[in-house]
């Protein structure tokens, strides 16, 4: 069942045409079409988790959980989590019928953008380990910012354990951290990556826009 979603994830990505303006597009768009594909008994927007249910969880910032997207199959659940982060760019818009240009924001900041991804794959893996029910989840990241595509210049860069670049292979059970004591890593733990992952940025038919989905 992963794989197929995995596969649907991909089939409705290839067919978007139009930009997402903010991360919640996004959601609503895949959870738009898993209620209309009919394969699953429920399709659930901002699942709530209370994060006291899972033991040891590494992050303190919150006391709540809200899953992106949580897909129910005969009692199985298959958490998925969203992150879209963008550069500024001028996109045509259609408001109240009337064409438009507007403006994706700037959201930079991308060593906490990598650790954001890798928080979700993370939190997508103790999903699984804590909840008899919960299968293997899915992590999906879109942006239009080419800088998340390549490798750190410099390899002992603080940020580099969590880059994202194109090719990159986690081997499984990889701890991942930073490489110093950096302010952004208050509140931001290094942790264990139980599975294996392979980083393959997919091109989409929205200009500029790629993605990664493991």
């Amino acid at each position: 069942m992963r794989q197929q979603i995995l596969d649907q994830i991909t089939l409705v990505l290839d067919q978007r045409k139009n930009f997402f303006i903010r991360e919640q597009d996004i959601q609503l768009y895949l959870a738009n079409h898993f209620i209309n594909s009919h394969l699953f008994d429920n399709v659930f927007i901002e699942y709530y988790v209370p994060s006291s249910l899972i033991p040891r969880y590494p992050w303190t910032d919150i006391n709540n959980i809200y899953i992106d997207i949580v897909l129910e199959k005969n009692n199985r659940f298959f958490p998925i989590e969203i992150k879209y982060k963008t550069v500024r760019q001028d996109l045509p818009f259609l408001v109240f019928g009337q064409n438009i240009n507007v403006t994706l924001g700037q959201h930079g900041a991308q060593n906490i953008g990598c650790y954001d991804f890798w928080k979700d794959v993370k939190r997508i893996e103790l999903f699984e380990k804590t909840f008899q029910s919960v299968e293997r989840g899915v992590v999906l990241f879109v942006s239009n910012d080419s800088a998340y595509q390549k490798a750190p210049l410099d390899p002992s860069a603080g940020y580099a354990p969590f880059s994202i670049h194109q090719g990159r292979v986690i081997p499984i059970n990889s701890f991942l951290d930073w490489n110093d004591n950096l302010a952004v890593a208050n509140g931001r733990p290094g942790f264990n990556i139980e599975y294996a992952y392979n980083i393959n940025w997919t091109p989409m038919h929205i200009p500029q826009h790629h993605y990664v989905l493991i």
